[in-house]
């Protein structure tokens, strides 16, 4: 799930599940959650992948270790881990045909 914050970056979310349905069920509760607060939802998705990540938790402060992924999002989504912030964003803003491309940042660490 991407949201965007006050300042306009791009957090991401990420929730691995067993199964699509138990994911359709996390998702819908966090999407509520995060309507109820004011918090804009960008992007939110349940998909298959090999990848894994750390279990989600919110940042206890702004000094907490934060990982980049650049998100390309069309027919399918890419994620890709990215060095620092400055490389993200450059490559965000070069885009990709007709995909989305986000630059986020998140507490979570891609595992494999």
């Amino acid at each position: 799930m991407l949201t965007q914050n006050g300042a306009g970056d791009i957090n991401a979310s990420f929730v691995n599940t067993e199964t699509l349905e138990q994911c359709q069920q996390k998702e819908k509760m966090v999407k509520d959650v995060f309507v109820i607060s004011n918090i804009p939802v960008i992007e939110s998705r349940c998909i298959q992948s090999d990848l894994s990540f750390s279990e989600f938790g919110h940042a206890s402060s702004t000094s907490m270790i934060r990982n980049f992924y650049l998100i390309k999002i069309n027919d399918e989504i890419q994620i890709k881990k990215m060095s620092d912030w400055s490389a993200c964003m450059m490559q965000a803003k070069q885009g990709v045909g007709d995909a989305r491309v986000y630059c986020s940042s998140s507490v979570q660490f891609l595992e494999k």
